[in-house]
């Protein structure tokens, strides 16, 4: 049994409509992909519609019965992530490993783990080439949180050219504004992290992708941190060192040391 199955019977029970079950933290579009096995939910859009619901997430996953015990894995190696507890995960992941899980949660558990664990340079070639090809081995990736969220925190595996080739995939999407705050906030983040890339790799010029992409993010407030982020890189890599140190400035003023202790 599919996590989406799991949600869609529990609503049943409580006899909701799709609207009443999400409670507004969702798209109703978006959340019927989830219950039709199309898309992939968030570990902290689950939360929220178990917590909006009154739904105890132990007693969720211990009630999904005997045949769905890669399911439960999944979602508890989810909770751990995002709760950024190493241990669980490294036990999780171990139990994983040696399950009958399919191979696609055994290596995104291990993908989980090393990035958390900060191991990611001990994933051998073998492994990120096998990573590399099942994580975009879904129905629109570019929609899908959990594929998006891994991705965002395994850049580091990826060649400069791999990732410029899923940055430009991006770029093919129309309507990005249109999706979900949680994908779109994935993919602004991806966009930082392939700026930085730019960085590195001396090829700043192909940093006109992510311009373009986080150009086309919904004009939201929450949002608005990318664009300030991608003005940085543009005015840095265009030698437009006044406006860059502006921008700095800017961020020291709010004291957002998280973002500007990284910036190069």
């Amino acid at each position: 049994m599919e996590i989406g199955t799991m949600l869609r019977n529990k609503r049943k029970i409580l006899g909701l409509t799709q609207d009443q079950f999400i409670h507004g933290i969702i798209s109703k579009s978006f959340y019927s992909k989830v219950e039709r096995g199309l898309n992939e939910i968030s570990a902290k859009d689950l939360f929220a519609i178990l917590e909006a619901n009154n739904i105890n997430l132990n007693d969720f996953i211990n009630n999904a019965g005997s045949t769905s015990k890669s399911d439960r894995l999944k979602v508890e190696i989810l909770v751990a992530f995002n709760n950024k507890n190493k241990h669980e995960v490294q036990e999780l992941n171990k139990k994983i490993q040696v399950s009958n899980c399919d191979q696609t949660i055994k290596l995104s558990s291990l993908l989980i783990n090393a990035i958390l664990n900060n191991q990611l340079d001990k994933i051998n070639l073998n492994t990120r080439n096998e990573i590399k090809k099942k994580l975009f081995d879904v129905e629109k990736w570019w929609n899908n949180v959990y594929t998006l969220q891994l991705f965002c925190n395994s850049m580091l595996i990826f060649s400069f050219d791999d990732l410029t080739f899923y940055i430009q995939q991006l770029t093919k999407q129309k309507n990005i504004n249109s999706l979900s705050f949680d994908v779109q906030r994935l993919i602004g983040s991806i966009c930082i992290n392939y700026f930085h890339n730019c960085y590195k790799n001396h090829q700043t010029a192909h940093a006109k992708w992510g311009y373009q992409i986080i150009d086309n993010l919904a004009k939201l407030p929450y949002l608005t941190i990318y664009r300030i982020i991608k003005n940085y890189y543009q005015a840095l890599f265009t030698g437009n060192l006044k406006k860059a140190n502006e921008i700095i400035d800017f961020f020291k003023d709010y004291d957002l040391k998280e973002i500007y202790t990284v910036l190069p």
